[in-house]
């Protein structure tokens, strides 16, 4: 006996539509004019407006007072931040990351990659303290953190190359540099940096592997310069590769 289709159910439709405007938003690479935000999303200006009005109020967008270009507000950073902290990594990466912390004495972070680059989604914190910019939703620099090398190790050029030539503008050649290093971060599977994103300290971080082999995340410690030892023989460099070791096997990593 076959069982007739499903049939669709309900919804409300200027939701769906003012939808639109939101995933307009969130695939752009920088705030948009109103002209080109209700072109993309294929509705006038004038309905446009009215959709970005509502959504201002409920903070899923902000508009700069300058340009008066829009981009996503706070509280769609908030939500997609709720989304992955419900994901099975942020869940794994719970059970391990107390250890490490303890046992490196500094603060690690999870990132993901997303639309704009690494995006800090969780974060311990050991004793030492680290910058402010070094927050949830952060998203990290390519070239000049270790947590971009470690993605830009592990993807394919053609997923990362655009953003890191737009990062390499105002520092020709420094693209080319970070490059020559990929083949070593892989090999040894971490990335470290010093002084470079904030003067004075130090990043290490290693990849997150899933069940396929694939970099789903990357864990970074940062803490202050020239008061660890980040050899391979200090407390920093085992346990952070440790525990992305320990995150990709309970994510079915061999």
């Amino acid at each position: 006996m076959t069982l007739p289709p499903e049939q669709p159910k309900r919804g409300i439709q200027s939701i769906e539509i003012g939808f639109k405007l939101l995933e307009v938003l969130a695939e752009g690479r920088g705030r948009l004019p109103l002209k080109d935000l209700a072109a993309a999303a294929n509705m006038a200006p004038s309905k446009a407006y009215l959709y970005l009005v509502s959504f201002m109020r409920l903070g899923l967008v902000e508009q700069d007072r300058a340009t008066t270009r829009y981009s996503l507000g706070p509280s769609a950073i908030r939500l997609g931040i709720s989304a992955i902290n419900q994901t099975d990594l942020i869940e794994v990466a719970r059970r391990h990351i107390d250890d490490a912390v303890s046992r490196s004495g500094v603060s690690i972070s999870v990132s993901v990659w997303a639309n704009h680059g690494p995006t800090i989604v969780f974060r311990r914190d050991g004793a030492q303290p680290v910058p402010i910019s070094i927050r949830l939703g952060f998203v990290l620099p390519l070239l000049s953190t270790a947590t971009g090398k470690v993605f830009l190790a592990h993807q394919p050029e053609n997923v990362w190359m655009q953003l890191a030539m737009q990062e390499e503008a105002p520092q020709p050649g420094l693209l080319s540099t970070v490059m020559d290093e990929l083949p070593h971060i892989r090999s040894r599977r971490y990335a470290c940096t010093d002084s470079q994103m904030h003067r004075g300290f130090f990043g290490v971080s290693s990849p997150v592997m899933d069940g396929s082999g694939t970099i789903c995340a990357a864990v970074t410690a940062l803490g202050l310069s020239g008061s660890i030892d980040l050899s391979d023989k200090g407390s920093v460099v085992p346990n952070v590769v440790r525990l992305a070791q320990q995150i990709s096997t309970d994510l079915g990593h061999l």
